[in-house]
């Protein structure tokens, strides 16, 4: 996640609530200006790793980092038969997330889309919930056959839009909008299916390298997270799964923070992960949620590390200026993601299936897994300030997809 007007902006793979949404969250609403704190008691006292669970963070870390095997959502479908003279609609959560935009998910959708015979309505999202209602209005307007909502705005922002298009009998798909096929800030409501990620992997193999670079001892941990993504909650239960399956008696959460994605790597962030990190000498780990929230807070990871021995900094996203910052900068030491044109075929994968009248696959089938980048294999991730699909199998998943689907 670039932290390029990093306030008003979030990684394209989770599902987002901008500034102005007028979306309150069950973990703290939009308009909090601040961090919420949280301290976690320490486990106990127990000073090593075992043998054991030490073998077990090692063998995470080293699967995460292959490349994923690609599995059918679900039956085959025809392609062709499904898009030819239909009209789809698509638009990002913003346009100002390069994942999501035509540079990424949003622009991979509609060239396939189109050479399958679409015809393909491309709109952008400069502002929050205006933007995203003028546009499922405009689809309703043009008669759309479906619409693509890539990375998922929230359907309560949406629900008179979301209403009418059902009406109407017109799919709405959104993109990387839960992980588990459900919340509720992020509700099913109105929605025709949902693709998703792989948040809870990643954060446990921020865990399970942390483990490994700390040579055995436990990692105490500052969590940062935010309440303003859809993954959040899965995202904090995931560290405290990471904790029980590699260090059950020994790691701990020193403190966790709450950002909205206003102050992502902003000055309240960056002066919260200050303190906490002079506050607190036992922390040797760092975890972010969603690394366009690391961005500002990586040279103060950077300074505390003269006195945290160990300490080291990760992440879950898998932005190019992130994993570039991890590929030269060995503070930063690990960021998962998954893969944009991967993203973007299980949207259109949806949208085939209830073109044709089938039922979506379920959300787990259509779950785009990571790779766990770290020095020794960021540089695949990206070229230039591209995207590359060289980490994962060359895009071989692209191929496995036509395949599904009757064109090759």
């Amino acid at each position: 996640m670039s932290s390029k007007n990093r306030w008003l902006r979030v990684r394209g793979r989770v599902a987002v609530i901008p500034v102005a949404a007028a979306v309150a969250l069950a973990a703290g609403a939009l308009g909090v200006s601040g961090a919420s704190a949280h301290k976690v008691t320490a486990h106990s006292a127990a000073r090593t790793v075992s043998a054991a669970e030490l073998a077990a963070a090692k063998s995470y870390v080293a699967a995460s980092q292959k490349a994923p095997a690609w599995t059918a959502p679900g039956p085959a479908v025809n392609a062709k038969k499904a898009l030819k003279g239909k009209t789809i609609v698509t638009f990002p959560v913003s346009s100002e997330i390069d994942a999501c935009n035509l540079r990424g998910q949003q622009g991979y959708l509609d060239q396939e889309a189109t050479a399958l015979g679409a015809k393909v309505i491309a709109l952008t999202t400069p502002s929050g919930p205006p933007s995203w209602i003028s546009n499922l209005s405009t689809a309703a307007t043009d008669k759309a056959n479906a619409v693509v909502m890539l990375c998922a705005p929230p359907a309560s922002a949406l629900t008179n839009q979301l209403a009418t298009l059902k009406s109407d009998k017109v799919p709405v798909i959104a993109g990387n909008y839960n992980e588990t096929g459900g919340s509720k800030a992020f509700p099913l409501t109105g929605l025709s299916a949902e693709t998703g990620i792989s948040t809870e992997q990643g954060i446990k193999t921020d865990l399970a390298d942390a483990l490994v670079s700390l040579k055995g001892k436990p990692a105490h941990v500052l969590f940062v997270s935010s309440a303003s993504v859809a993954q959040g909650g899965g995202a904090e239960a995931a560290l405290k799964a990471g904790f029980k399956k590699f260090c059950p008696t020994t790691c701990s959460l020193v403190k966790e923070e709450v950002f909205p994605t206003q102050d992502w790597s902003g000055p309240t962030e960056d002066s919260a992960v200050a303190s906490d990190l002079q506050a607190n000498s036992s922390i040797n780990a760092v975890i972010v949620a969603f690394d366009a929230e690391s961005d500002g807070i990586v040279s103060d990871v950077q300074s505390a590390a003269k006195t945290h021995p160990g300490l080291r900094l990760y992440a879950w996203g898998g932005g190019i200026a992130e994993i570039q910052t991890v590929d030269k900068n060995p503070i930063f030491a690990g960021d998962s993601g998954p893969d944009e044109k991967w993203d973007a075929y299980t949207q259109l994968d949806q949208v085939i299936r209830l073109l044709l009248g089938k039922p979506a696959a379920p959300v787990a089938n259509e779950t785009v897994p990571n790779i766990f980048f770290t020095k020794t294999n960021a540089a695949s991730f990206y070229s230039g300030d591209n995207y590359s699909d060289k980490a994962y199998s060359n895009g071989a998943f692209v191929n496995d997809f036509l395949k599904l689907w009757g064109v090759k």
